[in-house]
C-alpha cells in the first residue's frame, strides 16, 4: 500500500487515512508527472483533523521504501457541497516546461547541452544518456524542456534511438526508450482487466518532399505501399545548405503511418510509466507481443490499486525543434 506525506512550515505529516483517492499519471510528451487526491476536510465534523495545506507544499507518494512522486502542491480546489479539497501536484518537471531562457550552443553535445542547463538553473543530475552527436542550435525564448528535447532530437536522427526526460525525487534524468529488466507481463485471465484498441489514418503520412532553402525541389521520400493503399498524403521539409533532411523526412514516414491507439486496464504496478514498455497477452484483441508505454494513470481507492495505460506497439519520442540553425538568433553563448 502507498503512503502520502505532507510538507509544510510546521513539518512532515502522513495524511494518508484523509485521502480517499489518489491518482499518479504521466505522458511521454510531459516531463513532468502529476499527482491529484482529495483530502477529507469539513468545518463541522470536528473528527476530521485541519490540514495545513497550502500551494507550493510538498508531496511525497511512498510505496514502501521507494519514492513514486515527489513534487509540490499547484491547485487547490474548495466546495461548499463537498467534504473534500482537491488538490493538484507536479514533480520538478514543471519548472522545465515553465522556464524559458536564451542559449546560443556550437558543436555540442546533447548530454552536454542538459549538463550545462542544469548546472545554470541548480538542477541535480541524475542520468544523462550519452549520445556523442555535436549539433549547432541558437535558442531565443525557449523552455529549458524544448532545448534539451530538441537537441535530443536532433541526435536521434543519427543514432536512431528515443530518448525522454523524466524527473526521479530531485534529480533528473535523460535515458532512451527501451526494453528494460522491468517488462512486465499483462495478459487475460490473471492482471488484464480489459482492451480496446482503434485504428486511424486520419494523420497518415506517406511522402515527404524535400526542398533546398529557394524552394528548389531535390527528391521525394515515401512509401509506395501506403501510397498505394490510401493514397497520396504528402508533407514537406525545407532543408539548409549544410544538412541532409532525408532522415528527418523517413523519421516523419515512421511516426505518422497508420495510427493505432491501445488502451488495457489492469491490477496496478508502479513500474508501468511512460517510457517503459509491457507485454501484452489478450487473444479477443489480438494483442500479442512488445508495447511501449505512451501514457500512464496509477489510481488508488477504496482499497484497489489500478492502472489504466495507453500503449504502443511503436516507440515514439516527443520530437521538439525549436530554436534555429546557427547566425539566425540567439542571445546566450555557450560551449
Amino acid at each position: 500500500m502507498v503512503k502520502l506525506f505532507l510538507k509544510n512550515k510546521e513539518g512532515k505529516f502522513d495524511i494518508s487515512q484523509l485521502v480517499p483517492q489518489i491518482t499518479w499519471s504521466g505522458n511521454y510528451q510531459q516531463c513532468a508527472r502529476s499527482l491529484d487526491f482529495s483530502l477529507l476536510s469539513s468545518p463541522l465534523d470536528k473528527h476530521i483533523p485541519v490540514v495545513q495545506c497550502d500551494l507550493g507544499n510538498a508531496i511525497l507518494l511512498m510505496q514502501d521504501d521507494t519514492v513514486l512522486f515527489e513534487g509540490y502542491i499547484f491547485e487547490r480546489t474548495k466546495n461548499t457541497g463537498s467534504s473534500t479539497i482537491d488538490i493538484a501536484c507536479f514533480d520538478r518537471g514543471i519548472y522545465l516546461k515553465r522556464n524559458k531562457t536564451s542559449y546560443k550552443f556550437t558543436n555540442q553535445t546533447p548530454e552536454a547541452i542538459a549538463k550545462r542547463i542544469c548546472a545554470d538553473f541548480d538542477i541535480e543530475i541524475g542520468e544523462i544518456v550519452d549520445t556523442r552527436v555535436k549539433i549547432s542550435r541558437n535558442f531565443l525564448g525557449s523552455t529549458l524542456y524544448d532545448i534539451i528535447q530538441t537537441a535530443y532530437t536532433l541526435a536521434s536522427y543519427q543514432t536512431k534511438k528515443k530518448y525522454y526526460l523524466a524527473f526521479k525525487g530531485a534529480k533528473l534524468y535523460v535515458l532512451e526508450k527501451k526494453v528494460t529488466d522491468e517488462t512486465l507481463v499483462i495478459e487475460g485471465g490473471s492482471n488484464l482487466m480489459d482492451a480496446s484498441t482503434s485504428e486511424s489514418i486520419s494523420n497518415l503520412i506517406n511522402q515527404v518532399t524535400l526542398y533546398d532553402k529557394d524552394d528548389n525541389f531535390i527528391r521525394h521520400i515515401k512509401n509506395d505501399a501506403l501510397i498505394e493503399l490510401y493514397g497520396l498524403m504528402q508533407d514537406s521539409i525545407r532543408q539548409s545548405d549544410d544538412e541532409d533532411a532525408g532522415g528527418k523526412a523517413q523519421e516523419m514516414l515512421d511516426n505518422n503511418g497508420l495510427q493505432q491507439k491501445i488502451t488495457i486496464n489492469n491490477l496496478g504496478n508502479a513500474a508501468n510509466v511512460s517510457g517503459g514498455t509491457v507485454v501484452v497477452r489478450e487473444p479477443y484483441t489480438g494483442l500479442y507481443g512488445l508495447f511501449y508505454i505512451d501514457q500512464d494513470t496509477h489510481t488508488w481507492k477504496n482499497g484497489l490499486y489500478l492502472n489504466q495505460l495507453v500503449i504502443n506497439f511503436k516507440n515514439m519520442m516527443d520530437e521538439k525543434e525549436v530554436g534555429s540553425l546557427p547566425n539566425k538568433s540567439g542571445e546566450k553563448t555557450a560551449g
